[in-house]
């Protein structure tokens, strides 16, 4: 008996029984609600962001999308969540900077590259600011303060290592002062300005703009590449001559693995989510600067970025 063509036969019948069940899969994705798993705690930005964004994209999809909250540290309980469910699109996360902050400072055990990215639907920068009370009108105004006064100005942020922490770290080393800085959680940030516990804090700028337009607070600098449209008189720190540039980006990733098939679904349909009327008034008001980018374009994205936050980390001597 002649066993080759009998070989040949075995491997071709075995990877039609791999493939078959992903094409299957494909083609009926989604016939269930879909799980969007969110970094952080209700109220916040990402909360606020990640709902609006799934409430517009359900139509798109054919299917509802739940949001679920997985707070706790600096995003790594809902990487390490997304991490162990099925590639099945069933499952999928609200990411941001904080992907890379919490795999680069050791967070979780594994990179970003543990999964695969869908999109991006846009970015934020991460301004620094002040009360309207403050001593402070402009960014070199507090600069030169800080330059005066070394050790004495209480800078807050999210967390040690957060991407808030490490927009303040770039301009701390750019600028060349020396300033304390606050790990105070997303939702003490605002409040601890409010109330005078810190002088000054870093905050995603949807955070913010309330208290912006209610003139208590001042915004000195942008940390974004360029000027925020919805801000266009407020400079960023790199044109005055620091440049420390962190944009906190907002995306959708899947569980590396995921079909091909069943990811181009989920960009189409946010996609559409971008531009859902109800999500794109709550992104004006708030700040957050809409810019689709598909999973090519959004993975190369992904690459510098990792590289940017890496070298934060180490300016920072929060890594070797």
């Amino acid at each position: 008996m002649n066993v080759k063509p009998f070989v040949i036969i075995l491997a071709a019948a075995l990877c039609m029984m791999i493939i078959t069940p992903f094409a299957a899969l494909a083609e009926e994705y989604p016939s269930k609600p879909v799980s969007l798993l969110i970094p952080f705690g209700a109220g916040g930005s990402a909360d606020l962001m990640g709902r609006a964004l799934a409430s517009g994209s359900e139509a798109a999809l054919g299917q509802s999308i739940v949001a679920i909250n997985k707070p706790g540290a600096g995003g790594g309980i809902m990487y390490t969540a997304l991490k162990n469910t099925a590639p099945d699109g069933y499952t999928i996360g609200w990411n941001s900077t904080s992907i890379l902050t919490s795999t680069n400072i050791g967070n979780v055990p594994f990179k970003y590259t543990a999964f695969d990215q869908v999109c991006r639907i846009g970015f934020t920068g991460m301004p620094i600011v002040v009360r309207t009370d403050s001593p402070w009108k402009t960014f070199q105004e507090f600069i030169d303060d800080a330059k005066k006064n070394p050790g004495k100005i209480k800078i807050g942020n999210a967390g040690t290592g957060s991407g808030t922490h490490l927009t303040a770290v770039l301009m701390e080393k750019t600028a060349q002062i020396q300033v304390i800085h606050v790990p105070l959680g997303a939702k003490r940030r605002v409040p601890s300005l409010l109330g005078g516990e810190v002088e000054a804090i870093c905050v995603p700028l949807p955070e913010a703009a309330p208290q912006v337009l209610g003139g208590k607070f001042r915004i000195l600098a942008m940390s974004t590449e360029e000027r925020d449209p919805t801000y266009k008189d407020i400079p960023t720190m790199k044109e005055l001559g620091y440049p420390a540039v962190m944009e906190l980006f907002r995306g959708i990733s899947v569980p590396a693995g995921t079909p091909e098939a069943v990811i181009a679904k989920l960009e189409a349909a946010f996609k559409k989510g971008a531009q859902d009327p109800g999500f794109v008034n709550i992104a004006q008001k708030n700040g957050f600067n809409i810019s689709f980018m598909g999973r090519a374009d959004f993975e190369k994205y992904m690459v510098t970025q990792n590289e940017s936050v890496a070298k934060a980390l180490k300016l920072g001597e929060l890594v070797k």
